[in-house]
């Protein structure tokens, strides 16, 4: 195991050391089991340190300055790629902004929407937006977030029937879509073809798994 990717798992255990899953274990045993996952399918080492790192801008502390400065111009920019906008409904910094801004009127699009519920689904589909021209920008970030949803999906027990569904929704909805989509960028790149063929396989056969299990 080469020192830059046991650092990358030193720094994502420090800053995720107090965040629980929701089945009560430790969150950094989920970036764990996706990086052997990953490994199996010899993803370079920038990859493997991108995804263990991809949630600590999100959910800790640490910024992505602070990321580029230790690691190498790939990591920042895919973990840049998958850090999405808040969610927020529970964000109460982000709905105190929105409030503030909106009373001001000091961004203009704020007035389109009468609510922050709708201005959080405004802010997910920049997120789905932005995500495709990523994918085309640096292929890679598709690997990384199928494997993410693949691992999240295979943990669920802790939801809602609710919950479950709307997650599967989210997937199919908006994301499935995107990734089918993007075939075209690797049919020049036969290895990159396998294991997109199989990384799509994995995510439908999961979703039908889950399906399955309600």
């Amino acid at each position: 195991m080469d020192t830059k990717y046991k650092e990358a798992i030193e720094i994502a255990k420090l800053y995720h050391k107090w965040q629980m899953r929701k089945d009560g274990t430790e969150y950094i045993t989920h970036p764990l089991r996706v990086a052997t996952f990953l490994k199996n399918y010899w993803f370079p080492e920038d990859v493997l340190i991108a995804w263990v790192l991809h949630d600590t801008c999100e959910d800790t502390k640490l910024t992505i300055w602070e990321i580029n400065s230790k690691f190498w111009t790939r990591v920042w920019f895919i973990i840049n790629a998958l850090s999405k906008n808040k969610k927020p409904k529970n964000n109460k910094k982000l709905k105190l902004e929105y409030d503030e801004k909106k009373k001001k009127r000091k961004i203009s699009n704020l007035e389109k929407y009468d609510n922050f519920e709708e201005y959080i689904d405004f802010r997910f589909h920049l997120y789905i937006n932005r995500l495709y021209i990523w994918i085309i920008a640096e292929p890679w970030i598709l690997f990384i977030k199928i494997s993410d949803q693949i691992d999240n999906l295979s943990d669920m027990k802790p939801f809602s029937q609710e919950k479950k569904l709307r997650k599967i929704e989210e997937v199919e909805k908006y994301f499935l879509p995107i990734y089918i989509k993007a075939k075209n960028i690797f049919t020049v790149d036969l290895e990159n073809t396998k294991r997109y063929n199989d990384f799509i396989s994995l995510l439908q056969n999961k979703i039908k798994e889950v399906k399955n299990n309600l």
